[in-house]
């Protein structure tokens, strides 16, 4: 019985561990947004995009049969525009994009792209997107399709390189013009105070030897 209860308890630990390791591999969600779009004459929410600490990012459609709704969109513009509002849950950050309904008048596939842009430390700062093709314009069609194809794309914040500046030009407050620069110093200018002490020690030291020459003649 012991050995069977050791056995039972080691198989529990094992699992215990192998599930731990399993959810540490899991990209935790960094960052959540709710996706709005305008259908008729109101907004309503047509999926979720999500940020992981990995550095990917998805977009998950949801088929709520009571989605939720914006109750503020007055000072969004829609006109004849296919207008997207991610809204985060996260903060208090919310991005609106736009394309023209034609741009979804097609008879294949419709495409849209999420370009979600971060910060070095992941936190988003903006949100681009992109829908359909510009040649679907050239109809009279003016329904659009819905999209059946969804592709998101992380960009990191890039730092450039730091231009060289170079430095203000000292100004002569008696004359208002730019300062000359100071001509070269000599080697003798620049270094006196070491060469004149040295050479004084030559001196001194060069009378001692002839003052003991004279004096073992005399």
């Amino acid at each position: 019985m012991r050995l069977a209860y050791t056995v039972v308890v080691f198989l529990l630990l094992c699992i215990s561990a192998a599930v731990a390791a399993t959810d540490a591999l899991v990209p935790a969600a960094t960052e959540k947004f709710e996706v709005f779009h305008n259908e008729a004459a109101e907004f309503v929410q047509r999926g979720e995009l999500q940020v992981f600490d990995d550095g990917t990012a998805q977009y998950q459609s949801i088929g709520l049969q009571t989605p939720l709704r914006l109750s503020d969109t007055s000072a969004i513009a829609q006109d004849d525009s296919y207008t997207v509002v991610m809204r985060s849950l996260n903060s208090s950050a919310q991005f609106v994009a736009s394309v023209k309904k034609c741009r979804l008048n097609s008879d294949q596939k419709v495409e849209e792209t999420f370009v979600i842009h971060t910060f070095e430390n992941g936190n988003v700062f903006h949100i681009d997107y992109d829908a359909g093709s510009s040649a679907n314009c050239q109809n009279d069609r003016t329904e659009t399709k819905p999209v059946t194809f969804t592709r998101v794309l992380l960009k990191k914040r890039a730092l450039g390189p730091v231009p060289k500046l170079n430095a203000a030009p000292a100004i002569d407050m008696s004359t208002g013009r730019e300062q000359q620069p100071e001509p070269p110093k000599s080697f003798l200018a620049k270094y006196w105070y070491y060469i004149v002490p040295i050479v004084l020690l030559l001196m001194i030291g060069g009378e001692e030897p002839q003052q003991e020459g004279n004096t073992r003649r005399q």
